[in-house]
C-alpha cells in the first residue's frame, strides 16, 4: 500500500488515554483536525485525523491503539 495523502487514519484508544492525547494536541498546538468519537468497544473512543505524522506519534505513545486506514 502507497501513501496517498487522502487516507483517513482511525485510532482505537482507552478512554482515559483520549484526554492525555487531546491535552497533548492542545499544548502542543498541532496544526491538524481530529475527529473524535465513541467506539462500538465498550470503554474506547475512535480518534480519525488525516495526517500521517500525528497519527504515528499517538500510535507510537500508546502501544496498544489499534490502527485503521480508510482510504
Amino acid at each position: 500500500m502507497s501513501y496517498k495523502g487522502t487516507e483517513t487514519f482511525q485510532l482505537l484508544i482507552k478512554n482515559y488515554h483520549a484526554t492525555i492525547l487531546i491535552d497533548k494536541w492542545l499544548e502542543q498546538d498541532v496544526q491538524t483536525d481530529l475527529r473524535v468519537r465513541r467506539a462500538k468497544t465498550r470503554g474506547h473512543i475512535v480518534i480519525e485525523t488525516k495526517d500521517v505524522l500525528f497519527a504515528n506519534f499517538v500510535r507510537e505513545s500508546f502501544p496498544g491503539c489499534q490502527v485503521n486506514i480508510k482510504e
